[in-house]
Protein backbone atom coordinates (compact mmCIF):
# COMPACT_ATOMS: atom_id res chain seq x y z
CA UNK A 1 0.00 0.00 0.00
CA UNK A 2 1.56 3.33 -1.06
CA UNK A 3 1.28 6.53 0.95
CA UNK A 4 -1.48 8.01 -1.25
CA UNK A 5 -3.60 4.93 -0.58
CA UNK A 6 -2.95 5.30 3.14
CA UNK A 7 -4.07 8.95 2.95
CA UNK A 8 -7.27 7.70 1.30
CA UNK A 9 -7.78 5.36 4.26
CA UNK A 10 -7.31 8.29 6.67
CA UNK A 11 -9.85 10.36 4.71
CA UNK A 12 -12.36 7.48 4.78
CA UNK A 13 -11.97 7.16 8.55
CA UNK A 14 -12.36 10.92 8.99
CA UNK A 15 -15.51 10.92 6.84
CA UNK A 16 -17.00 8.16 9.00
CA UNK A 17 -16.74 10.42 12.08
CA UNK A 18 -19.45 12.75 10.68
CA UNK A 19 -17.64 15.97 11.57
CA UNK A 20 -17.82 19.06 9.38
CA UNK A 21 -16.78 22.68 9.97
CA UNK A 22 -19.43 25.40 9.53
CA UNK A 23 -20.00 26.61 5.97
CA UNK A 24 -17.02 28.56 4.64
CA UNK A 25 -14.69 27.48 7.47
CA UNK A 26 -11.67 25.26 6.90
CA UNK A 27 -9.63 23.11 9.22
CA UNK A 28 -6.42 21.05 9.21
CA UNK A 29 -6.28 17.27 9.55
CA UNK A 30 -3.42 15.24 11.03
CA UNK A 31 -3.05 11.55 11.74
CA UNK A 32 -0.57 9.01 13.10
CA UNK A 33 -0.52 5.48 11.76
CA UNK A 34 1.51 2.32 12.24
CA UNK A 35 2.82 0.32 9.30
CA UNK A 36 4.52 -3.06 9.53
CA UNK A 37 7.04 -3.35 6.71
CA UNK A 38 7.27 -7.12 7.14
CA UNK A 39 3.55 -7.93 7.00
CA UNK A 40 2.10 -4.85 5.26
CA UNK A 41 -0.34 -4.36 8.14
CA UNK A 42 -1.70 -0.83 8.63
CA UNK A 43 -3.32 0.70 11.71
CA UNK A 44 -4.49 4.31 11.93
CA UNK A 45 -4.17 5.06 15.63
CA UNK A 46 -5.18 8.72 15.88
CA UNK A 47 -6.87 11.55 14.02
CA UNK A 48 -7.04 15.22 14.98
CA UNK A 49 -8.32 18.41 13.40
CA UNK A 50 -7.90 21.99 14.57
CA UNK A 51 -6.11 25.33 14.30
CA UNK A 52 -6.61 26.98 17.73
CA UNK A 53 -4.80 27.21 21.08
CA UNK A 54 -5.50 28.82 24.45
CA UNK A 55 -3.90 32.13 25.41
CA UNK A 56 -1.69 32.10 28.49
CA UNK A 57 -4.31 33.94 30.54
CA UNK A 58 -6.84 31.13 30.01
CA UNK A 59 -4.72 28.06 30.80
CA UNK A 60 -6.61 25.79 33.25
CA UNK A 61 -5.12 25.19 36.70
CA UNK A 62 -6.10 21.52 36.89
CA UNK A 63 -5.21 20.21 33.44
CA UNK A 64 -8.85 19.84 32.37
CA UNK A 65 -8.54 21.53 28.96
CA UNK A 66 -6.23 21.22 25.97
CA UNK A 67 -3.69 24.05 25.82
CA UNK A 68 -3.03 23.44 22.13
CA UNK A 69 -5.72 22.17 19.76
CA UNK A 70 -3.78 22.25 16.51
CA UNK A 71 -4.35 19.08 14.49
CA UNK A 72 -0.76 17.86 14.74
CA UNK A 73 -0.77 18.21 18.53
CA UNK A 74 -4.13 16.47 18.98
CA UNK A 75 -3.01 13.62 16.71
CA UNK A 76 0.20 13.20 18.68
CA UNK A 77 -1.63 13.22 22.04
CA UNK A 78 -4.06 10.69 20.56
CA UNK A 79 -1.14 8.48 19.52
CA UNK A 80 0.34 8.74 23.03
CA UNK A 81 -2.97 7.74 24.60
CA UNK A 82 -3.33 4.82 22.18
CA UNK A 83 0.12 3.49 23.13
CA UNK A 84 -0.64 3.81 26.85
CA UNK A 85 -4.01 2.09 26.42
CA UNK A 86 -2.39 -0.67 24.33
CA UNK A 87 0.11 -1.26 27.14
CA UNK A 88 -2.80 -1.48 29.57
CA UNK A 89 -4.63 -3.94 27.30
CA UNK A 90 -1.54 -6.14 27.04
CA UNK A 91 -0.88 -5.96 30.78
CA UNK A 92 -4.46 -6.87 31.71
CA UNK A 93 -5.13 -9.57 29.11
CA UNK A 94 -1.60 -11.03 28.98
CA UNK A 95 -2.17 -11.36 25.23
CA UNK A 96 0.39 -10.23 22.68
CA UNK A 97 -0.06 -7.00 20.75
CA UNK A 98 0.44 -6.79 16.99
CA UNK A 99 2.33 -3.52 17.45
CA UNK A 100 4.23 -3.37 20.75
CA UNK A 101 6.19 -5.88 22.79
CA UNK A 102 8.02 -5.92 26.15
CA UNK A 103 11.65 -4.79 26.10
CA UNK A 104 13.23 -4.92 29.54
CA UNK A 105 11.06 -2.93 31.95
CA UNK A 106 9.35 -1.02 29.12
CA UNK A 107 7.64 -1.64 25.80
CA UNK A 108 8.82 -0.93 22.26
CA UNK A 109 7.51 -1.33 18.71
CA UNK A 110 7.55 -4.88 17.36
CA UNK A 111 10.17 -5.67 14.74
CA UNK A 112 9.22 -4.24 11.37
CA UNK A 113 6.70 -1.72 12.72
CA UNK A 114 7.14 2.01 12.13
CA UNK A 115 5.19 5.12 13.11
CA UNK A 116 4.21 7.56 10.35
CA UNK A 117 2.43 10.92 10.23
CA UNK A 118 0.10 12.67 7.79
CA UNK A 119 -0.72 16.41 7.80
CA UNK A 120 -3.15 18.03 5.37
CA UNK A 121 -0.95 21.14 4.96
CA UNK A 122 2.49 22.46 5.93
CA UNK A 123 2.90 22.74 9.73
CA UNK A 124 2.77 26.23 11.24
CA UNK A 125 6.05 27.89 12.20
CA UNK A 126 9.43 27.60 10.52
CA UNK A 127 8.36 25.00 7.94
CA UNK A 128 5.61 27.17 6.46
CA UNK A 129 7.15 30.66 6.47
CA UNK A 130 7.95 30.80 2.75
CA UNK A 131 4.93 28.65 1.83
CA UNK A 132 2.52 31.13 3.46
CA UNK A 133 4.40 34.12 2.03
CA UNK A 134 3.50 32.99 -1.49
CA UNK A 135 -0.19 33.60 -0.69
CA UNK A 136 0.23 37.09 0.81
CA UNK A 137 -1.13 40.03 -1.14
CA UNK A 138 1.29 42.78 -2.11
CA UNK A 139 0.18 45.15 0.67
CA UNK A 140 0.74 42.56 3.40
CA UNK A 141 4.08 41.52 1.95
CA UNK A 142 5.19 45.16 1.88
CA UNK A 143 4.08 45.65 5.49
CA UNK A 144 5.96 42.54 6.63
CA UNK A 145 9.09 43.56 4.74
CA UNK A 146 9.05 47.06 6.22
CA UNK A 147 8.35 45.99 9.82
CA UNK A 148 11.28 46.37 12.21
CA UNK A 149 11.57 43.97 15.14
CA UNK A 150 14.07 43.88 18.00
CA UNK A 151 17.05 41.61 17.42
CA UNK A 152 16.17 38.03 18.36
CA UNK A 153 18.63 36.30 20.69
CA UNK A 154 19.12 32.50 20.55
CA UNK A 155 17.38 32.24 23.93
CA UNK A 156 14.17 33.83 22.62
CA UNK A 157 11.25 32.55 20.60
CA UNK A 158 9.73 34.80 17.95
CA UNK A 159 6.08 35.79 18.37
CA UNK A 160 4.07 34.14 15.59
CA UNK A 161 5.17 35.39 12.17
CA UNK A 162 7.26 38.29 13.50
CA UNK A 163 10.76 38.25 11.96
CA UNK A 164 9.28 36.10 9.23
CA UNK A 165 12.40 36.49 7.08
CA UNK A 166 14.43 34.57 9.68
CA UNK A 167 14.73 30.82 9.16
CA UNK A 168 15.33 28.16 11.80
CA UNK A 169 14.03 30.21 14.74
CA UNK A 170 11.59 29.03 17.40
CA UNK A 171 8.11 30.51 17.11
CA UNK A 172 5.06 30.61 19.35
CA UNK A 173 1.44 30.28 18.25
CA UNK A 174 -0.66 31.85 16.89
CA UNK A 175 0.71 33.52 13.78
CA UNK A 176 -1.54 36.60 14.00
CA UNK A 177 0.13 39.54 15.72
CA UNK A 178 -3.19 40.83 17.11
CA UNK A 179 -3.93 37.58 19.00
CA UNK A 180 -3.24 37.25 22.76
CA UNK A 181 0.11 35.57 23.57
CA UNK A 182 0.32 31.86 24.29
CA UNK A 183 2.83 29.40 25.73
CA UNK A 184 2.30 27.01 22.79
CA UNK A 185 5.25 26.48 20.48
CA UNK A 186 4.64 26.17 16.74
CA UNK A 187 3.93 22.76 15.25
CA UNK A 188 7.24 22.94 13.34
CA UNK A 189 9.07 23.28 16.66
CA UNK A 190 7.11 20.47 18.33
CA UNK A 191 7.63 18.06 15.43
CA UNK A 192 11.34 18.92 15.45
CA UNK A 193 11.51 18.13 19.17
CA UNK A 194 9.97 14.70 18.46
CA UNK A 195 12.91 13.97 16.12
CA UNK A 196 15.12 13.93 19.24
CA UNK A 197 12.80 13.09 22.15
CA UNK A 198 10.23 10.83 20.45
CA UNK A 199 6.45 11.30 20.47
CA UNK A 200 5.85 9.48 23.77
CA UNK A 201 6.64 12.51 25.97
CA UNK A 202 7.66 12.43 29.60
CA UNK A 203 4.59 10.50 30.82
CA UNK A 204 4.85 7.85 28.11
CA UNK A 205 8.58 7.45 28.79
CA UNK A 206 7.66 5.69 32.03
CA UNK A 207 6.28 2.77 30.03
CA UNK A 208 7.67 2.82 26.49
CA UNK A 209 11.02 3.46 24.83
CA UNK A 210 11.33 6.50 22.52
CA UNK A 211 9.14 6.23 19.41
CA UNK A 212 10.27 8.22 16.40
CA UNK A 213 8.36 9.24 13.27
CA UNK A 214 9.62 7.44 10.16
CA UNK A 215 7.91 9.68 7.58
CA UNK A 216 5.68 12.75 7.30
CA UNK A 217 3.29 13.06 4.36
CA UNK A 218 2.08 16.61 3.67
CA UNK A 219 -0.81 17.79 1.52
CA UNK A 220 -1.87 21.10 -0.06
CA UNK A 221 1.53 21.85 -1.65
CA UNK A 222 1.47 22.50 -5.39
CA UNK A 223 4.17 20.87 -7.49
CA UNK A 224 5.80 24.23 -8.30
CA UNK A 225 6.38 24.87 -4.58
CA UNK A 226 7.51 21.42 -3.54
CA UNK A 227 11.26 21.94 -3.91
CA UNK A 228 11.07 25.06 -1.70
CA UNK A 229 8.76 23.49 0.86
CA UNK A 230 10.82 20.29 0.97
CA UNK A 231 13.94 22.31 1.77
CA UNK A 232 12.08 24.26 4.46
CA UNK A 233 10.53 21.14 6.02
CA UNK A 234 13.85 19.32 6.13
CA UNK A 235 15.38 22.28 7.95
CA UNK A 236 12.44 23.01 10.25
CA UNK A 237 11.27 19.52 11.19
CA UNK A 238 14.66 17.98 11.94
CA UNK A 239 17.66 19.49 10.12
CA UNK A 240 18.25 22.37 12.57
CA UNK A 241 18.89 19.78 15.30
CA UNK A 242 21.45 17.75 13.36
CA UNK A 243 24.59 17.34 15.43
CA UNK A 244 22.85 17.54 18.81
CA UNK A 245 25.06 15.72 21.29
CA UNK A 246 25.08 14.28 24.79
CA UNK A 247 21.75 12.47 24.53
CA UNK A 248 21.21 9.67 27.08
CA UNK A 249 21.05 6.04 25.99
CA UNK A 250 17.92 5.23 24.01
CA UNK A 251 17.54 8.74 22.57
CA UNK A 252 18.97 9.79 19.21
CA UNK A 253 18.53 12.24 16.35
CA UNK A 254 16.14 11.07 13.62
CA UNK A 255 15.32 12.51 10.21
CA UNK A 256 11.85 11.45 8.99
CA UNK A 257 11.30 11.18 5.27
CA UNK A 258 9.29 14.16 3.98
CA UNK A 259 6.91 13.47 1.13
CA UNK A 260 3.91 15.11 -0.52
CA UNK A 261 0.52 13.90 -1.65
CA UNK A 262 -1.86 15.20 -4.30
CA UNK A 263 -4.83 13.96 -2.28
CA UNK A 264 -6.96 16.95 -1.18
CA UNK A 265 -8.53 16.99 2.28
CA UNK A 266 -12.25 17.69 1.94
CA UNK A 267 -12.27 20.47 4.56
CA UNK A 268 -8.97 22.13 3.67
CA UNK A 269 -8.68 25.77 2.65
CA UNK A 270 -7.85 24.66 -0.91
CA UNK A 271 -11.11 22.71 -1.19
CA UNK A 272 -13.36 25.68 -0.38
CA UNK A 273 -14.55 28.07 -3.10
CA UNK A 274 -14.47 30.89 -0.53
CA UNK A 275 -12.79 30.47 2.86
CA UNK A 276 -13.90 32.93 5.53
CA UNK A 277 -11.54 31.69 8.25
CA UNK A 278 -10.60 28.62 10.23
CA UNK A 279 -13.00 26.48 12.24
CA UNK A 280 -13.10 27.07 16.01
CA UNK A 281 -14.02 23.44 16.74
CA UNK A 282 -11.49 20.61 16.88
CA UNK A 283 -11.97 16.87 16.51
CA UNK A 284 -9.99 14.07 18.15
CA UNK A 285 -10.36 10.34 17.72
CA UNK A 286 -8.19 7.33 18.54
CA UNK A 287 -8.33 3.66 17.66
CA UNK A 288 -9.67 0.94 19.98
CA UNK A 289 -11.11 3.53 22.36
CA UNK A 290 -14.10 2.96 24.61
CA UNK A 291 -15.13 6.60 24.10
CA UNK A 292 -16.71 8.26 21.08
CA UNK A 293 -14.75 10.81 19.03
CA UNK A 294 -14.75 14.19 20.78
CA UNK A 295 -15.41 17.67 19.46
CA UNK A 296 -13.57 20.40 21.37
CA UNK A 297 -13.94 24.16 21.54
CA UNK A 298 -11.51 26.34 23.48
CA UNK A 299 -9.84 23.16 24.73
CA UNK A 300 -13.00 21.75 26.38
CA UNK A 301 -15.50 19.19 25.17
CA UNK A 302 -18.25 20.96 23.28
CA UNK A 303 -21.52 21.16 25.21
CA UNK A 304 -20.06 20.68 28.71
CA UNK A 305 -21.03 23.44 31.15
CA UNK A 306 -18.24 25.10 33.19
CA UNK A 307 -19.48 23.59 36.49
CA UNK A 308 -19.14 20.04 35.09
CA UNK A 309 -15.74 20.37 33.39
CA UNK A 310 -13.83 18.47 36.12
CA UNK A 311 -16.11 15.45 36.05
CA UNK A 312 -14.36 12.36 34.71
CA UNK A 313 -16.99 11.83 32.01
CA UNK A 314 -16.69 15.46 30.90
CA UNK A 315 -12.91 15.61 30.55
CA UNK A 316 -11.37 15.59 27.06
CA UNK A 317 -9.58 12.25 26.75
CA UNK A 318 -6.43 14.03 25.52
CA UNK A 319 -6.27 16.65 28.30
CA UNK A 320 -3.35 16.60 30.72
CA UNK A 321 -5.66 15.47 33.52
CA UNK A 322 -7.14 12.56 31.53
CA UNK A 323 -3.73 11.35 30.37
CA UNK A 324 -2.42 11.65 33.93
CA UNK A 325 -5.31 9.55 35.22
CA UNK A 326 -4.39 6.87 32.68
CA UNK A 327 -0.73 7.17 33.70
CA UNK A 328 -1.74 6.60 37.33
CA UNK A 329 -3.83 3.55 36.40
CA UNK A 330 -0.78 2.01 34.72
CA UNK A 331 1.50 3.12 37.55
CA UNK A 332 -0.71 1.53 40.22
CA UNK A 333 -0.20 -1.82 38.54
CA UNK A 334 3.55 -1.49 39.10
CA UNK A 335 3.34 0.18 42.53
CA UNK A 336 4.59 3.64 41.60
CA UNK A 337 3.98 6.32 44.27
CA UNK A 338 1.21 8.81 43.45
CA UNK A 339 2.43 12.36 42.70
CA UNK A 340 1.49 15.54 40.86
CA UNK A 341 1.41 15.74 37.06
CA UNK A 342 4.49 17.99 37.06
CA UNK A 343 6.41 15.69 39.42
CA UNK A 344 5.50 12.60 37.38
CA UNK A 345 6.99 14.21 34.27
CA UNK A 346 10.10 15.39 36.09
CA UNK A 347 10.89 11.95 37.54
CA UNK A 348 11.43 10.48 34.07
CA UNK A 349 15.12 11.28 34.39
CA UNK A 350 16.40 9.98 31.06
CA UNK A 351 13.69 11.85 29.15
CA UNK A 352 14.34 15.04 31.13
CA UNK A 353 18.07 14.70 30.51
CA UNK A 354 17.42 14.38 26.77
CA UNK A 355 15.06 17.37 26.92
CA UNK A 356 17.71 19.49 28.65
CA UNK A 357 20.09 18.62 25.84
CA UNK A 358 17.49 20.12 23.52
CA UNK A 359 16.11 23.15 25.44
CA UNK A 360 18.68 23.81 28.19
CA UNK A 361 20.98 26.87 28.26
CA UNK A 362 23.12 27.11 25.16
CA UNK A 363 21.33 24.21 23.48
CA UNK A 364 19.62 24.32 20.03
CA UNK A 365 16.11 25.08 21.39
CA UNK A 366 17.13 27.15 24.44
CA UNK A 367 14.41 29.68 23.55
CA UNK A 368 11.64 27.12 24.09
CA UNK A 369 8.76 28.72 26.01
CA UNK A 370 8.04 26.58 29.06
CA UNK A 371 4.57 26.09 30.53
CA UNK A 372 4.26 27.54 34.03
CA UNK A 373 4.50 24.77 36.63
CA UNK A 374 1.60 26.32 38.58
CA UNK A 375 -0.81 24.94 35.96
CA UNK A 376 0.70 21.44 36.26
CA UNK A 377 0.60 20.84 40.03
CA UNK A 378 -2.60 18.79 40.05
CA UNK A 379 -3.23 15.20 41.10
CA UNK A 380 -4.87 12.63 38.85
Amino acid sequence: MNHDEIVDEIFALYKSLNFAPPYGKYTILASFYLLNNATGALKIISIGTGTKCLPTARLPASGEALHDSHAEVLARRGALRWFMEEIKRVSVSQLASDWICPCGHKFTLVEGAELHMYISTVPCGDASTRFLATFQDAAMASLKDSSVYPALSPSQASRGRDNYALFGVLRTKPGRADSPPTQSMSCSDKIASWSVLGIQGALGSRFIKPIYVASITIGEVSKVLRDTVLKDCRRALYGRLEGIDGLPEGFSYHSPEIRFTDRVFIHSRDSLPIASGSCHDSLCSLADANCVPEVLINGYRRGVSPKHRLRDKSLPVLSQLSLFKLYNELSCAILVTMQTYHAAKQCQTEYQEAKQRLVGPGRPFCGWVKTNSNVQNFMG
